[in-house]
This record gives C-alpha cells, sequence and structure tokens, in this order.
C-alpha cells in the first residue's frame, strides 16, 4: 500500500524570509505542527513547532528571526507512490515526524505525517484482517 491516500493536500507554506513569529502565528490558526518552506516555487524546508519553540528557547526574537534561518541543507522529499512501511522506516531512521511528499517536478502535493502514518498502517491492518477472515468488516 503506497502513501497517496494517506497524504495531507492541505498545507501551509511559508517564504524563507518570514518570521518566525509570523509562521508561528500562521501554524497556530491553521492549527498545524508544521510548515513547508517554499523558495522559488518548490519545498526547501519543514519548520515545525518544535524547532519554532527551541528557537524562542534560544532567546532568539521571533519578530526578526526568519524562516530561512532553519534550513539546513537539501531538503529529503519522497513521492506519492512510496510504499507504506518504506514511509515508516524513513521516518524512523531519520526521525523525521513529516515527510513532504512531491511530483515528479519536485512541485509540492502534500505532507505525510506520522498521524497519517498511523491511519495507514491502521487501515492496513484492517485490510490484512479481512482477506484473512474473509469478512468484509472484520472488527
Amino acid at each position: 500500500m503506497d502513501i497517496e491516500k494517506f497524504v495531507s493536500r492541505s498545507v501551509l507554506t511559508v517564504s524563507p524570509d518570514d518570521t518566525l513569529h509570523a509562521a508561528a502565528q500562521s501554524m497556530m490558526e491553521r492549527g498545524v505542527g508544521s510548515a513547508v518552506v517554499i523558495t522559488d516555487g518548490k519545498p526547501t524546508g519543514v519548520l515545525t513547532d518544535r524547532e519554532a519553540l527551541r528557537a524562542m528557547a534560544q532567546d532568539r526574537d521571533p519578530h526578526s528571526y526568519t524562516v530561512g534561518k532553519f534550513l539546513l541543507g537539501k531538503l529529503p522529499t519522497v513521492v506519492p507512490s512510496l510504499e507504506l512501511m518504506e514511509a515508516a522506516r524513513i521516518m524512523r531512521e531519520k526521525g523525521f515526524r513529516h515527510l513532504v511528499v512531491v511530483n515528479e517536478e519536485g512541485d509540492l502535493i502534500g505532507v505525510f505525517s506520522m498521524r497519517d502514518l498511523i491511519v495507514g498502517l491502521l487501515e492496513d491492518r484492517h485490510s490484512l484482517l479481512a482477506a484473512a477472515t474473509g469478512a468484509s468488516d472484520p472488527v
């Protein structure tokens, strides 16, 4: 089973020039724990609530400290055809709570989060149980 149907497509995006305060405020308003950083139309990073909190704990001024300061190297991305268990392996090994999902051109499709992973694993397990018992709803 691939991750495509579990990818959250309504993604908060921010610019590297946005302040930490503006990005954190947008995350709060949308009720999300991350924002994808977009540079020249392509995803280049992810700002998480943990990183925002860490910056403020380090006495960084959230009104002048920019999101771009969080961009460290190349953003690892995945494609929607990635298998669910491979996504789980990547998240576990890399310590990621979010995977940025792109198409072949590198354009943002959405984000696959830990929450999406759990939903996918539960659905996969449900399908396996249904197949094993011959029932359409094993619950």
